[in-house]
């Protein structure tokens, strides 16, 4: 896994220096040399999620996967994701182990969970998950929550669309729960 890990710091380097100078995402030779050996890597590894340190490894294996698959699909081709948001909130659901989780990389699970699941019914919950994260902060606002998912993994304009939908959705739920708390 660590290997796979460091792979994927590499490659997002690799991918941020490329498109200072080139438009990238029309080089399919570039994706299957650099992005599917990694996205191989991660999916021949197996974790039990059913076993408490395991869980975070699979979490955390899982937001790669999603996140591959968001730099792939960029480049045209599309890896087919629901059995992962579905495995990914499963396991985020049916453990207690999220306090164990770094919170910066919890964060940026849940909201690759949330750009990915767009018309699925784990949406919702990632919506609601990624609130939850931030009231526990004291309430981060969108901007300062992109600080802190940008410090551990990503590409401007990866998922331009989806977090646009994904920030009203979070605004509303957050506005929502701001506004039926009771007065103090």
């Amino acid at each position: 896994m660590v290997s796979a890990v460091c792979g994927i710091l590499i490659l997002n380097q690799v991918i941020k220096t490329e498109l200072l100078t080139k438009f990238l995402w029309d080089d399919g030779i570039f994706a299957g040399l650099r992005v599917v050996p990694l996205l191989n890597k991660l999916l021949s590894i197996r974790f039990a999620p059913d076993e408490d340190p395991f869980a975070v490894q699979e979490c955390y294996r899982i937001g790669a996967i999603l996140y591959l698959a968001g730099i792939r699909s960029r480049f045209g081709v599309d890896l087919p994701t629901r059995v992962y948001i579905t495995k990914l909130k499963m396991i985020m659901t049916a453990q207690n182990f999220i306090s164990k989780m770094n919170y910066s990389i919890l964060l940026w699970v849940v909201l690759i969970g949330g750009v990915q699941s767009y018309n699925m019914p784990a949406h919702n919950w990632f919506v609601s998950a990624t609130v939850d994260l931030v009231i526990k902060r004291e309430g981060l606002t969108w901007d300062e929550l992109m600080v802190i998912v940008r410090e551990v993994l990503w590409i401007e304009g990866l998922f331009e669309a989806e977090c646009c939908e994904f920030r009203k959705e979070f605004s509303a739920e957050l506005w929502r729960l701001h506004h039926s708390m009771p007065s103090r």
